[in-house]
C-alpha cells in the first residue's frame, strides 16, 4: 500500500507538468501567430508603401485647401443684467400705495423664454426692419443681410408696415432671414441673471451692428412688456383727471352763477338749488382728489417697474476674429488618409487568407 501511494504521488507532478507545458505551448503558439500576422501586415505596408502614401498626401492637401478656403468670422458679445433696484417713495412706507410697487421681473416671469420671445415674428420684425447705417448706407437690417450673404446689390424690401401685410414671396424671404439669424445668435444666462448676447458673422462691422441692434430691440420689447399694464393705467387716469377737472370747473361756475342770480332770494326752493350745487361740487372735488392721488401712485408704480438694463460689457472694434487653423485641417484630413490605408490593408489581408475559402463555399453551395 505504501508503495502504491508513492507511485501515485510521483505520477501527479508529472501530469501537472504536462498540463503546464500544454498551456505554455498554446501561449507560445498565440504569440507566434500574433507576430506572424504583424510581420505579414508589415510586409503588406512595405510592398504597397508608395501606394499608401498617396491617400495621405491627397487628403492632407485637401484639408489644407479647405482650411485656406474658410472665411474668418467675427464675434460680437454684449453682457448685461437686469437691475432690481426701485425708487423709494417718501411718506408711503406703509401707506396704501406700497403694494403698488412691483419687482422688475413681476411682468416677465420666466427669463428662460427670453430667446423665444426674441425670435417671434412680432419682435424680430422690429429688428429686421430697423434702419441702420452699414458700410455708409442706411437701410433695413434685412436688406443689409441679403447684400452681405445673398449677393443683392439693391434693396429687396422697399417699405414695411407689418408681417401680415407682406406678400407671400416677401414673407418667405423674411422667414429665411429670421431662421438664418437665429443660427448666428446665442443668448445665455446664469443663475445670477447675468445675460449675454453673442453674434458671429463673416463681417466685423455687421457683427457689431447686429449685436447692438438685437440688444436694443430686446430691451425695448422687454420694457414694453413689463410696463404695458402700468402705462395703460397712467394714461386712463390722466384722461379721467382731465375730465373730472372740467366737470368740477363747470360745477363751480354754475354755483357762482346761481348765487349771483339768487342773492336776494330767501326761499326754500333757492336753498334747495344751492344745496344740490354744493353737493355736486363737493363730490367732484373728492373725485378729483382721489383721481389725482391714484394718478401719482400709478406714475410711481410705472417708474418703479421700469426695467433697468445695466450693460457690463459691450462690443468694441476690433472684434474677436475666428480663423480656421490650416494646420489642424491638414492633420485631421491626413488622419483620414491613414484610416483609408488601414482599411485597404485589412482588405488585402482578408483577400489573401479568407477570400478563396469564401469563393469555394459559394461555389459548393
Amino acid at each position: 500500500m505504501a508503495e502504491n501511494d508513492e507511485i501515485e504521488i510521483k505520477e501527479q507532478p508529472e501530469e501537472q507538468s504536462e498540463q503546464q507545458d500544454n498551456v505554455n505551448l498554446v501561449k507560445d503558439e498565440g504569440f507566434v501567430n500574433v507576430v506572424k500576422i504583424g510581420k505579414e501586415l508589415g510586409g503588406i505596408v512595405k510592398s504597397y508603401a508608395l501606394i499608401f502614401v498617396i491617400p495621405i498626401i491627397l487628403t492632407g492637401l485637401y484639408g489644407y485647401y479647405q482650411g485656406k478656403k474658410e472665411i474668418p468670422t467675427y464675434t460680437a458679445k454684449i453682457t448685461f443684467f437686469l437691475s432690481e433696484e426701485r425708487p423709494q417713495i417718501p411718506g408711503f412706507g406703509s401707506g396704501n400705495f406700497s403694494n403698488l410697487l412691483q419687482s422688475t421681473n413681476a411682468s416677465f416671469g420666466n427669463p428662460k423664454k427670453l430667446k423665444e420671445y426674441s425670435f417671434t415674428e412680432r419682435v424680430s420684425a422690429k429688428l429686421l426692419f430697423k434702419k441702420v447705417v452699414f458700410r455708409g448706407r442706411e437701410d433695413y437690417i434685412a436688406n443689409h443681410y441679403l447684400r452681405l450673404y445673398s449677393g443683392y446689390t439693391n434693396s429687396y424690401f422697399s417699405d414695411f408696415t407689418s408681417v401680415k401685410d407682406m406678400s407671400i414671396p416677401d414673407y418667405l424671404v423674411f422667414k429665411q432671414i429670421l431662421n438664418a439669424i437665429k443660427l448666428i445668435v446665442s443668448i445665455d444666462y446664469n443663475e445670477a441673471a447675468i445675460y449675454s448676447i453673442t453674434i458671429t458673422t463673416k463681417d466685423e462691422e455687421f457683427s457689431k451692428l447686429l449685436c447692438e441692434s438685437f440688444y436694443e430691440n430686446l430691451t425695448d420689447y422687454y420694457i414694453e412688456r413689463a410696463t404695458k399694464k402700468a402705462k395703460i393705467t397712467v394714461d386712463f387716469l390722466e384722461e379721467k383727471l382731465a375730465y373730472v377737472k372740467a366737470q368740477l370747473e363747470n360745477s363751480e361756475f354754475n354755483l357762482a352763477d346761481y348765487k349771483d342770480r339768487a342773492n336776494n332770494l330767501v326761499t326754500f326752493k333757492a336753498d334747495l338749488y344751492e344745496t344740490r350745487y354744493l353737493r355736486n361740487k363737493q363730490l367732484l372735488e373728492q373725485l378729483y382728489s382721489e383721481t389725482a392721488q391714484g394718478l401719482e401712485a400709478s406714475k410711481t408704480n410705472y417708474a418703479s417697474i421700469m426695467p433697468l438694463f445695466q450693460t457690463i460689457d459691450e462690443p468694441h472694434l476690433p472684434l474677436q476674429k475666428n480663423v480656421v487653423s490650416t494646420r489642424k485641417q491638414f492633420l485631421m484630413y491626413m488622419l483620414l488618409g491613414v484610416f483609408i490605408d488601414i482599411v485597404a490593408i485589412g482588405i488585402i489581408y482578408f483577400r489573401r487568407h479568407f477570400w478563396s475559402d469564401i469563393k469555394a463555399t459559394i461555389k459548393s453551395a
